[in-house]
């Protein structure tokens, strides 16, 4: 009778049509695996020649880029390092986060703590604005004008402040206007900004407004609320949303390109010009004219891979980790 009267109310066409979807979104989790898959394969397979010549851990810890030698006997010897721009990529990037995180965090803070309702609206949809400007046009901007006062204004703090205690802050008189590592970091700050802002915001807001009324009630300031309450709740959205602009920031490619210089080495200083491993890869592509050579900015191709799959997994595992240890502490 049960069964009839499922029949009747419709209950075994809607197990039929969950059967249905359950087989067309596992089939869509396959397909994007497979895609993933053929990528990394693709890539596996274009880095072979450079393989025949040298070492994957002469690759990785190499520090020179001196490209392919054929020997007076006809047999081809290369000397591809990685060193340099994964330096590059490091340094660029670790700037880019030191600057945008807590910026960005404290923007969100004040949308979602301070800010007026009729003054919290625009100002997102202005973060939101930001996010969506094309990378080129921040490169173009960044080029010229922007180069200019950054020079003046906090390149030229950073040196004479911190220079002479780190050498490697110093001001070098033989740097360009426009291009330098630490240009290229700014950059990459200003582009990742919009991102921690709106994923902070979202964290925050998804507290749950009774804990705040609750410490507010026992006497504690709006101030006090945040440092001790919201913070702390949102702490896991928070670290994964700096986590994400750091992956966007190690993958950015034309802006960067633009005013990084490209120079091969590690400079001696952040103010003069180095490469990161996306922008190895788009100046050189156009110019790599034999399979080695492709096959070397294939190998990029996979140590970038590698590096924003472990950092993809470090999220999990700083995600996964402060979710146990809040169901301990609850």
């Amino acid at each position: 009778m049960s069964i009839t009267n499922g029949n009747r109310f419709g209950f075994g066409s809607g197990i039929r049509a969950d059967s249905l979807f359950r087989i067309v979104f596992g089939s869509a989790v396959v397909v994007a695996g497979l895609l993933l898959l053929g990528v990394i394969l693709s890539m596996v397979a274009s880095s072979m020649p450079v393989w025949s010549i040298q070492t994957p851990l002469s690759f990785v810890f190499g520090d020179r880029w001196a490209g392919e030698v054929t020997q007076p006997d006809g047999s081809i010897t290369g000397n591809y390092g990685a060193v340099p721009v994964i330096w590059g990529t490091a340094v660029s990037s670790v700037i880019a986060i030191l600057i945008a995180a807590p910026i960005g965090i404290l923007a969100a803070v004040y949308l979602v703590e301070f800010a007026p309702r009729k003054l919290a609206a625009p100002l997102t949809f202005l973060v939101e604005l930001m996010a969506a400007i094309p990378s080129v046009v921040i490169g173009l901007w960044a080029a010229g004008d922007l180069s200019i006062r950054l020079r003046d204004s906090v390149e030229w703090w950073v040196a004479s402040t911190l220079g002479r205690v780190f050498p490697w802050l110093s001001e070098d008189p033989n740097a360009p206007a426009s291009q330098s590592v630490f240009r290229a970091g700014m950059v990459l700050a200003i582009m990742i900004i919009p991102m921690v802002v709106a994923v902070s915001r979202e964290v925050i807001r998804s507290v749950p407004q009774s804990l705040r009324e609750g410490f507010i009630g026992m006497g504690a300031t709006r101030w006090e609320t945040i440092r001790h309450v919201v913070l702390p709740a949102a702490r896991v959205g928070l670290t994964g949303a700096v986590l994400l602009a750091l992956g966007r920031a190690i993958g950015e490619t034309i802006a960067v390109t633009m005013v990084i210089g490209n120079a091969e080495g590690i400079p001696s200083s952040l103010f003069l010009p180095g490469q990161t491993i996306a922008s190895k890869i788009a100046s050189n592509y156009g110019e790599a004219g034999s399979p080695t050579q492709v096959g070397a900015l294939a190998a990029l191709g996979i140590c970038l891979f590698a590096v924003t799959f472990l950092l993809s997994l470090a999220i999990r595992l700083v995600v996964r980790r402060s979710m146990r240890q809040g169901g301990r502490v609850g």
